[in-house]
């Protein structure tokens, strides 16, 4: 019995302590991705519910701090994740409550939780490009090291085939590159540790390391000093090409052969620690610098032809990284004469590039002549298209030079048109003043000179000459030989002073008047002529 009781005892207690452990298991949470955020960014909020089920909300207490949230959200025993805006500076709380929620087992839930979140000014892009420290592993550095000191130099035993260089940034937001492992070879060897700021500004240090080599080979090559390469490690192997072994000036140093086209190729390296491929020519210690064209399954190496090609233009042309010797017809062509060595067969020969299509093939006489032709046509062409507009613009030149010349000959004879005009008219006004000045008293008939035949003279009166303002004379008729009309030009008719007349017999007043008219009339058409006369 006493047994029974215990157990009993025991079940229940067991019983009451798992059922709580599942109500302590329940619970809400709240995170953050940043407490501090700058204006402009964002922050993620994460809710956990915990055995929980029902609607929750998130929401900020200053929604022009932090915007975002949700005003009522469903969580079934998970979490979910709440993306708030950063708008002005300040602080803000974000604050989850438990709307409608119970734990899993069914309890009914009730709770918040909250968590704050400060804005910030935005942070300024840092300039800092300096190392805070460089060095090469093993090895001491000259000069000693400063941010401001860009170069340095380091001085290494000849076995020594790789180094370790370390460097720090000055500033946390700055990039860092060319540090770690780097492989080295006899001579001078230049490595670049670039920093570059978090607005983008480069600043280069430059560690020269120099592996000693107690009795170095230098030779030249297009003038410039060189170091023969002795390390194989240090040379790649190009192409069509495979290892071998040199004897220069007593040491044997890497190499490569070609059997086929008898090149020997060995690596130089120049002042700057770069590592180029030379040809190397045995019977004459000179060296070439190995410039492979490579296009399809041809491979040649270019070299220099004294002789030239044909009458074509010498220019150097850039294939790629290399810049290379060649021939062209014209600046526009496409295509660059090379003369070179087939790797693979050794003949020399020369080659066609095309610029256009970055090809390369064998140089043949009849397609040469070919392209010759198709040139020569493009530029006879040409030529008639220049031809043609040269002689178009000849003939429009000439029409317009005609336009010119006759508008201005027109406006010539309009403006004398237009002068003779002018004077008729002064000289018709003038004669209108001279008549209304003249005296009616002078108006009388007077007759038109006669021209007597036999005696070739021309009679005038005595009253026509008181008009004129003249003495009576013989005026000469027209002559055969002289058929030119001549006829007195009267610049200015001036009234005749009253003379005392002889008696004469009267005349009625209507007779008087009549040829008074008459007389009128007889001076205008005479002025008129006399004016007809000038004019022409």
């Amino acid at each position: 019995m006493r047994k029974f009781f215990v157990r009993t005892i025991t079940l229940i207690v067991f019983t009451f302590i798992f059922l709580n452990s599942k109500v302590l298991a329940a619970g809400l949470g709240i995170s953050a991705s940043t407490k501090t955020v700058t204006q402009g960014g964002s922050v993620t909020i994460t809710i956990n519910a915990s055995d929980l089920i029902g609607r929750f909300s998130v929401t900020s207490s200053n929604g022009n701090v932090l915007s975002g949230g949700t005003s009522s959200e469903w969580i079934e025993n998970g979490s979910k994740s709440y993306r708030f805006t950063a708008k002005s500076l300040g602080t803000a709380t974000i604050t989850v409550n438990a709307l409608d929620v119970s734990s899993t087992s069914g309890q009914k839930f009730t709770g918040s939780k909250s968590i704050t979140i400060n804005v910030v000014k935005p942070r300024e892009k840092s300039t800092n490009n300096y190392l805070s420290s460089l060095s090469v592993e093993g090895f001491t550095l000259s000069p000693e090291f400063s941010k401001d000191q860009l170069e340095y130099s380091v001085e290494v035993p000849a076995e020594t085939e790789k180094i370790q260089i370390h460097a720090g940034k000055a500033d946390s937001y700055a990039s860092l590159d060319g540090i770690g492992e780097k492989e080295v070879s006899e001579g001078d060897n230049r490595f670049e540790i670039k920093v570059t700021s978090e607005t983008g500004n480069e600043r280069v240090y430059v560690i020269n390391v120099n592996v000693k080599d107690n009795n170095p080979i230098s030779v030249k090559m297009n003038g410039n000093d060189y170091t023969v390469v002795k390390k194989a490690s240090s040379l790649q192997k190009p192409e069509l090409f495979e290892d071998t072994k040199v004897e220069i000036d007593g040491f044997e140093v890497p190499g490569f052969y070609n059997e086929t086209s008898k090149i020997t190729l060995i690596g130089l390296r120049n002042q700057e620690g770069k590592i180029v491929l030379a040809i190397y020519n045995e019977k004459e210690k000179s060296y070439t610098k190995y410039q492979p064209v490579t296009s399809s399954n041809i491979t040649i190496v270019s070299l220099p032809n004294e002789e030239g090609f044909k009458k074509y233009s010498k220019v150097t042309v850039k294939l790629g990284e290399e810049e290379y010797e060649g021939y062209q017809i014209s600046s526009k062509s496409n295509f660059i004469y090379l003369y070179g060595l087939r790797v693979d067969s050794g003949k020399k020969a020369w080659y066609v590039y095309d610029k256009e299509e970055k090809t390369l093939q064998l140089y043949q006489e009849e397609e040469a002549k070919k392209i010759e032709q198709e040139y020569k046509e493009k530029l006879n062409e040409h030529k008639i298209v220049i031809a043609c507009l040269s002689g178009l613009s000849l003939v429009l030149a000439i029409v317009i030079l005609i336009l010119v010349y006759t508008r201005k000959s027109g406006m010539k004879r309009k403006n004398d048109n237009l002068e003779k005009t002018m004077d008729l008219q002064k000289t018709m006004n003038l004669q209108k003043t001279m008549e209304l000045k003249k005296p009616i008293e002078l108006q009388k008939t007077v007759e038109i000179p006669k021209i007597d035949p036999s005696e070739n003279t021309v009679i005038v009166d005595d009253d026509f000459l008181d008009i004129l303002g003249s003495k009576k004379e013989e005026i000469p008729a027209e002559s055969e030989e002289k058929k030119e009309e001549v006829i007195p030009v009267v610049e200015e008719v001036k009234p005749v002073e009253k003379k005392k007349a002889k008696p004469k017999k009267k005349t009625s007043k209507k007779k008087t008047e009549e040829i008074s008219t008459n007389s009128t009339d007889e001076n205008q058409k005479e002025n008129t002529k006399v004016k007809d006369n000038k004019i022409d």
